[in-house]
């Protein structure tokens, strides 16, 4: 709970910064920190030898590729395609395309689940970005033509919509972080060893500095200039969505240690990185492309404390 209150008060300073002084402007640096900070500490633990429990978890990679890369996909254009507006479509397109994320470690560990399978799946979802982001490069091409023509008024004189850049992530969140761990292990390893004991607060203190930064950008303020119409729209869709994700996430798993590292990288999306991705499109999608990423912290993170305490009561044999 308390990481909770404490990346909701980062988009509340955030926001309440940005509305103050019209927001600043992005910088891709912010990529890098996430990645140097957020991946790399993670990055520590991993071993290629790792990559053997595959052969013994086939079933749980499979149900994770295919639910979140098929099903929660289809799930997410045909609430966008109701919405009739295609920047919450583009919006919920990209949140279903980006499984876990910087906190479901934290989640899988806490609710008793196989951290080892849990962190392969998280190295096997990060390493989908480059198509991942390919894809969602193109879904103006071949979905634009199904929805009005978004409304780009109030995006004003931002600048940062020019479409996602697919190497750019790939590099700065897996290539540089993997050669930094490699190097760490071998050449440092007192921050190796420093990181390990505090790689709690570290992660903590990255997420909260992060989303505060993400939040107080103009981008961001693009919240207060929506109409409520497109503001009721864009919090019932992402609900929606959500909804149907957890309900999928719930009946699709089951249980035990392996399920429930399943069921967390189902059931939550990497809405820093998706926040981060967004800024970069706004320009292509509209005001309202930024709506559902942003209810998706104050969705995902007060859902996922809910269904935190569930999991715990049901490993010590508590009903639901």
């Amino acid at each position: 709970m308390k990481q909770i209150a404490l990346i909701l008060t980062a988009v509340v300073l955030g926001l309440g910064f940005g509305y103050a002084t019209g927001g600043l402007a992005f910088s891709s640096a912010v990529c890098l920190v996430a990645g140097v900070f957020l991946v790399t500490p993670s990055l520590f633990k991993f071993n290629l030898s790792d990559v053997a429990i595959i052969k013994d978890n086939l079933p749980s990679l499979f149900k994770n590729l295919w639910i979140n890369y098929l099903l929660l996909t289809a799930v997410a254009l045909v609430i966008g395609y109701l919405s009739q507006d295609l920047g919450i479509a583009a919006a919920l397109f990209l949140l279903a395309l980006l499984p876990g994320g910087g906190m479901v470690m934290m989640w899988i560990k806490q609710s008793g689940a196989n951290v080892k399978l849990g962190f392969v799946i998280f190295m096997l979802n990060l390493l989908l970005l480059l198509p991942v982001t390919l894809v969602f490069s193109q879904f103006q091409s071949f979905a634009g033509g199904w929805f009005p023509a978004p409304d780009l008024t109030a995006v004003g004189d931002i600048t940062a919509g020019k479409g996602v850049k697919p190497i750019a992530p790939f590099m700065i969140l897996i290539v540089i972080p993997f050669l930094l761990s490699r190097i760490a292990l071998k050449y440092f390893p007192a921050v190796v060893t420093f990181t390990g004991k505090h790689q709690q607060l570290i992660s903590k203190a990255t997420m909260f500095g992060i989303v505060l930064y993400l939040f107080s950008l103009s981008t961001a303020q693009l919240l207060f200039q929506v109409d409520i119409v497109d503001l009721v729209k864009a919090v019932l869709a992402t609900s929606a969505f959500y909804a149907l994700v957890t309900a999928v996430a719930i009946f699709a798993t089951d249980l035990t240690p392996s399920g429930k590292s399943v069921f967390w990288h189902i059931a939550t999306r990497y809405i820093t990185l998706a926040l981060i991705l967004a800024v970069f499109s706004v320009g292509t999608y509209g005001a309202t492309f930024i709506l559902p990423i942003m209810i998706a912290y104050f969705i995902q993170i007060g859902g996922a404390g809910f269904l935190a305490k569930r999991e715990r009561k049901v490993s010590k044999g508590q009903p639901a």
